[in-house]
């Protein structure tokens, strides 16, 4: 009973802290909001019901020097676990940036509680839309989430984990798209500001008396709050999609050796 306790403590740590670090950078559970006491709570409930069922994990740590290092081996592809899950949402939010700086929104800063710092009214929006694409069908992504997180397990055993070619290239292919997803839903309302952009010049040109700078302010959130109700089923399918690519993107990372 006690060499099977001890044996069941290093495996219950190291699966604990997998778990604890995929959750500071996972989407939902890993925002400022929710407590520190309510994210190590959840974490452990996790590892109580994954440990028990851990089987072909590496040699149990021998001393706390051993176990300190697999702690932070677990620990570190648990946060790159979050961070992959995370892109998509980050992505949304630095579109939702740019376009409402675009359309002259950003003075009105407001709290971003999945960050905690300030973002703007219309990154807040896309953020809000990713997390309902997130959590509903087809994607359920906190599904995926919680059984990525089992299978990592099986395909990469405790005290196994390692940084190779191929993790590293999963994590900078999707930082990429990412940014290639945040300029796809931004370019809409890029693109369209820049037209309007060029009008306004061109009417400032020709009437050099009409204050053009006062009605371009109104003209540009006007223009810019009829494109997104317009592009918003057009934002969901791309967000969609990117989800899709993320989801497939951790499986991908799970089977990585």
């Amino acid at each position: 009973m006690l060499d099977s306790l001890v044996q069941y403590v290093p495996t219950f740590a190291l699966v604990f802290f997998r778990i604890l670090g995929m959750m500071l950078f996972a989407p939902l559970l890993g925002s400022p909001v929710i407590p520190k006491r309510v994210k190590v709570l959840f974490a452990g409930a996790l590892a109580l019901g994954i440990a028990p069922g851990i089987t072909g994990q590496g040699a149990v740590p021998t001393d706390t020097w051993q176990l300190s290092l697999g702690i932070a081996g677990e620990m570190l592809f648990g946060l790159t676990m979050g961070m992959v899950m995370s892109f998509v949402f980050i992505a949304a939010q630095w579109a939702g940036e740019i376009v409402g700086q675009q359309m002259g929104l950003s003075l009105g800063a407001v709290f971003d509680p999945q960050y905690g710092q300030s973002g703007s009214l219309v990154g807040t929006m896309y953020f809000m839309l990713t997390q309902v694409i997130f959590l509903s069908p087809p994607i359920n992504g906190h599904h995926t989430m919680l059984r990525g997180l089992r299978q990592s397990f099986d395909t990469l055993p405790l005290l196994t984990v390692g940084v190779n070619r191929g993790v590293l290239d999963i994590v900078t292919g999707l930082l990429t798209s990412s940014t290639t997803l945040a300029v796809q839903m931004a370019a809409p309302v890029l693109v369209t500001m820049i037209v309007v952009d060029l009008a306004m010049g061109f009417i400032g040109k020709t009437m050099p008396g009409l204050n053009i700078m006062s009605a371009g302010m109104s003209l540009r959130a006007l223009i810019g709050i009829v494109l997104l109700v317009v592009g918003m089923m057009l934002t969901g399918q791309v967000i969609q999609q990117g989800m899709l690519r993320q989801e497939q993107a951790l499986l991908n990372l799970v089977a990585a050796r």
